[in-house]
């Protein structure tokens, strides 16, 4: 029953999306994709795991038509694959049974990953040809839109259904009943079968296991597989010898399957290794014919029986781990020209072709390459940048500080690399070089967490662009001008969006023949705006296309979000020929996708209708499965981003007060603040400032406190201006006029940090929730992306300090608490700094005092709690969420949230206009987070499902027992007569409570945390 009520709050996320799609006409709007990327999390979970018998491939198709336009969300769902796959891969790293494996869940993640490669790699494949159109007047912008999003779905389609069928697969493992989370044994197989599984192996060489005809290139491709020895890395007991065993292996997918035997005759999958960047080599030893294949976390070791075999299996490994084993991604029958030698001595080809004949596989174009190369360097700067974390780890803390710039210093930096803590829509920023001197580590018992210093750049002119530069390109727009470009002009040079091409061509009525070949040309693509508009599938034999998109000569490429968009956006397209043909019904645009989510999801399967039907009367429903039976539609909560008023200003070299200026522009382009910091423009350092009523004054003693005596501003500074005088010895007096900054970010290893990136995707929805009410709360929603199983990256919140840390400082008053630190650093009560600061301190309280509540945040001592400069509280580290506390059912931490004493005393007293504001705030903020509280409840129920995060799995934890107490949470059923009174009573039930009092004191013993 769990998948229907699962399924039914599927059809209203994807029903709300395509309202909104629908209602702002293209896909291309911020707004839109700001939406799906914020639901990624919940889209990649239900691709994985949702087991309804309905077409697996949707939802796919649906993501992969999205990393067609950004890379950067290509990326996102990259990481999110990666995690699964460490959770349901047969074997782990270290060589052993992995306990959680998962056949179908990890065939699932490979296939989805090896398509979210070929759909970055070869793009939209009539992309260019349909922006060529467009310029030309052929066809209207109504028209283009619509072309380019049927093009990105017909391409979606064919990658799903190219190479191995992934429907039979999953068949295949439906059929077979194999248990989903048991690891094969020896005593699994009977005496019979395993004399059947050592005749096969004996008998049996490498050849083709699977045969398939390409239907464009009729091609032969296969699939090899064969009995190798292979022998484990690690011992399974202490007192074992590590053998040398028969294990059947396949070669599939860009992956090395190991089988205990032959599948076809009742063999398990025992161990598996992704070969993308393998290294495929022979292995001297004791015994003949060995050869190993190793990549980032895996080493396999295998023995053939002869030198031919051990060849052919090096080359059709190396093969696969290649750039162009993208596609195909099986082998063909027709590359092979080793000779394999049979038991009686003679020898055949591994193929039915002459051995003689060689077909080179295909090759990716500069374009392509560059995609390729771009895609996976940006995941291997990331992963060694955690590696170096997971390094420092295994070392004595004294020697982790030493250590660290030189291992920092290693780390490669590929050309177009950049931090991917951001949205698709925020601004790119090229991260040019790293300060590794600044380099930070933090030594605890399990983990070495490292915060980097990089020097970004953006403004930057692409490819030879003679256009203005634009300091605010997004991440995709920056993207698509820099690989979305045809790879040659007529000069056979690399050609940047917008760049006229000022070459003299031959004049068209130069030959007789030109006339001809301009109506040839002309029928021809009428025919092809024909086929389209009608619906007619440009390549609909199942085959993806391998003709490189931007292979289609010279053309102006095109802009990527829509023009009715009111973000930063590049140029748009030009409006006389936008407005030909404006009778066409606006509506197309985004219809064949519409058309194609409403066909295959939104529709209930017959199956699921009847199972609903039948279990309905036997079950309470809760509170989301009664609105989603009853066909509630979502109330859409757009995905807010707070907007900082800053003031840029100009530091001076010599001694003076800094300069303040109006505007900063770059080639006509104003230059917008990332957050605060200092940037270098125009051979200056300029400081942006927030103006909110704080003065310089007050947060230079703050920052002696909190920051060490250097605020973010200055430090940022202080980097760039070495970085700066660095740069001038090196290129001399060349002119630069890009913009500088710093980037910094926290990498961790040894931590899963899945359950943290969901934690603050609730407290961004409920953000997000409170801006759409007018209610005027603060929440940091900083960045915090998992890359894998245990390593992710953080944003780092700067010009802050823990609680903690505060109250160990020694310019912390030694009495007075809190208020007397706001009165020290900000003035009087009544001054204009303290009043600020002491509304940032109540706005900021009452969020946390929020989300803490509802989301059921626990280990709420003072070193997970934080206050900046500004005077803003803020919360980190969610490891223990949703009821799961320290000590469980033996907590200390009973309260509805944190509200101690301290706290109440900065702001004046129970009495005080600042706690009635507090109050105020929190009941507002309640209310309405309880009234949009379907979307909440929906995605935490999708996330639980099949979960692996601690905060829903286990007898406390799992079994839906997290959704029922959210629920109660939220008081749904509660009358709204009684609610402001029953949020109040959480406020004083919260007030100096003694299970919060008791828990600082535990910690202040056990970990020696300020109290």
């Amino acid at each position: 029953m769990k998948v229907i009520y699962l399924f039914l709050f599927t059809q209203i996320l994807i029903s709300t999306l395509l309202y909104t799609l629908h209602k702002l006409q293209f896909s291309g709007s911020r707004q839109v994709f700001d939406g799906i990327e914020f639901y990624l999390p919940q889209i990649a979970h239900m691709i994985i795991h949702l087991e309804a018998q309905w077409d697996e491939a949707i939802l796919e198709r649906f993501a992969l038509v999205i990393a067609q336009q950004s890379q950067h969300f290509a990326l996102q769902l990259t990481w999110i694959l990666q995690g699964a796959i460490e959770d349901y891969q047969p074997e782990t790293s270290e060589g052993r049974p992995n306990p959680g494996y998962n056949q179908l869940f990890y065939h699932r993640c490979i296939t989805l990953l090896s398509n979210i490669e070929r759909c970055v790699v070869y793009g939209s494949p009539r992309s260019i040809e349909l922006q060529r159109m467009y310029e030309n007047g052929e066809i209207t912008r109504t028209e283009y839109e619509q072309m380019k999003l049927e093009d990105r779905l017909n391409n979606a389609t064919q990658i799903t259904t190219h190479g191995a069928n992934f429907r039979k697969m999953v068949q295949r493992v439906k059929d077979a009943k194999l248990p989903a989370l048991k690891t094969p044994t020896k005593g699994d197989r009977s005496a019979a079968a395993k004399a059947e599984a050592a005749a096969d192996a004996e008998s049996m060489s490498t050849t083709v296991v699977a045969t398939a005809t390409d239907n464009k290139t009729g091609k032969q491709i296969s699939k090899y597989g064969g009995y190798l020895l292979y022998k484990r890395r690690f011992r399974t007991a202490c007192y074992k010898r590590k053998t040398w065993k028969s294990r059947y292996f396949e070669i599939e997918e860009r992956m090395l399957y190991c089988y205990n035997h032959r599948p076809s005759i009742g063999g398990k999958l025992v161990r598996a290794m992704p070969l993308e960047g393998a290294v495929v080599q022979e292995k001297k030893g004791k015994y003949p014919y060995m050869f190993e294949a190793q990549n980032h976390h895996f080493e396999f070791i295998m023995r053939a029986k002869n030198e031919n075999e051990m060849k052919l299996w090096m080359k059709l490994l190396r093969g696969e781990s290649e750039a162009n084993a993208l596609v195909p991604h099986i082998m063909s029958g027709d590359e092979i020209e080793v000779q394999i030698e049979k038991k009686d001595g003679s020898s055949s080809t591994t193929s039915g072709g002459s051995p003689t004949k060689t077909v080179s596989p295909n090759k990716l174009t500069p374009s392509q390459q560059a995609r390729y190369d771009f895609f996976k360097n940006e995941r291997d700067f990331v992963a060694s940048v955690c590696d170096v974390a997971e390094v420092l780890r295994f070392h004595e803390p004294k020697d982790r500080k030493v250590l660290a710039p030189g291992l920092v210093s290693a780390v490669k930096l590929p050309p177009c690399a950049y931090i991917p803590l951001c949205k698709s829509t925020d601004v790119w920023r090229r991260v040019e070089s790293v300060m590794a001197s600044d380099t930070r580590v933090f030594n605890t018992n399990e983990r070495c967490p490292m915060i980097y210093f990089f020097v970004a750049k953006r403004g930057e002119k692409i490819g030879t662009a003679l256009g203005p530069r634009n300091p605010n390109l997004d991440v995709t727009e920056y993207l698509h001008m820099q690989f979305q470009v045809p790879d040659t002009n007529p000069v056979g040079r690399l050609m940047a969006i917008g760049e006229e091409i000022d070459v003299e061509v031959e004049s068209p009525g130069a030959n007789g023949d030109s006339k001809d070949e301009e109506d040839a040309d002309k029928e021809k693509k009428e025919g092809e705006k024909k086929n389209i508009e009608e619906g007619e599938d440009v390549a609909d034999d199942d085959t993806l296309g391998l003709e490189d998109p931007t292979e289609m000569g010279d053309s102006e490429r095109g802009t990527v979000w829509s023009t009715d968009d009111s973000g930063r956006g590049g140029k748009s397209f030009r409006s006389s020929k936008s407005s030909k043909g404006s009778g066409v019904d606006r509506r197309r645009g985004n219809e064949q996708l519409r058309r194609f989510m409403e066909e295959n999801v939104v529709k209930l399967p017959s199956k699921l209708a009847l199972q609903m039907n039948r279990f309905e009367s036997r079950r309470k429903m809760s509170y989301l499965d009664r609105n989603a039976a009853a066909g509630t539609q979502m109330s859409t909560t757009p995905i807010i981003k707070k907007t900082i008023i800053e003031n840029p200003i100009i530091e001076k070299d010599s001694e003076g007060d800094d300069s303040s200026v109006g505007d900063l522009s770059l080639d006509g382009q104003s230059v917008v603040s990332l957050g605060g910091g200092s940037i270098i423009f125009n051979d200056q350092v300029v400081a942006f400032q927030q103006t909110d009523g704080i003065d310089k004054e007050s947060l230079d003693r703050a920052k002696d406190v909190a920051c060490g005596g250097e605020s973010w501003v200055e430090k940022s500074a202080r980097m760039l201006r070495v970085h700066k005088s660095s740069k001038k010895e090196i290129a001399g007096d060349e002119e630069d006029t890009s913009i500088y900054e710093i980037v910094t970010l926290m990498a961790k290893s040894n931590d899963d940090l899945r359950q943290e990136v969901f934690v603050m995707q609730m407290i961004h929805y409920f953000e997000s929730v409170f801006a759409k009410s007018n209610i005027p709360i603060w929440l940091k929603t900083y960045r915090i992306l998992s890359t894998s199983k245990s390593t992710g990256l953080i944003e780092v919140l700067t010009d802050a300090t823990s609680i903690d840390g505060l109250k160990k400082s020694d310019k912390y008053p030694e009495v007075g608490g809190m208020r007397k630190y706001f009165e020290q650093v900000y003035g009087p009560p009544t001054s204009k700094s303290f009043l600020a600061a002491q509304k940032n301190f109540v706005r900021s309280l009452a969020g946390y005092s929020l989300v803490s509540y509802l989301l059921g945040l626990k280990d709420r001592h003072n070193g997970n709690i934080m206050i900046d400069t500004r005077g803003h509280v803020i919360h980190i580290d969610f490891g223990f969420a949703f009821g799961m506390a320290p000590g469980h059912e033996w907590s200390f931490e009973r309260a509805p949230f944190k509200l101690t004493q301290d706290y109440v005393d900065v702001m004046g007293g129970i009495g005080s206009e600042a706690f009635k504001e507090f109050t105020t705030l929190f009941v507002n903020g309640f209310k309405a987070a309880r009234s949009n509280s379907l979307t909440a409840l929906g995605l935490v129920e999708i996330m639980m499902y099949k979960s692996n995060y601690p905060c829903f799995t286990g007898t406390r934890y799992g079994g839906g027992v997290s959704l029922k107490r959210f629920e109660k949470r939220l008081m749904l059923d509660v009358p709204d007569s009684k609610v402001d009174k029953k949020a109040r009573k959480l406020i004083h039930t919260s007030i100096d409570s003694m299970g919060t009092k008791l828990y600082d004191v535990f910690q202040y013993h056990s970990n020696g945390l300020a109290v």
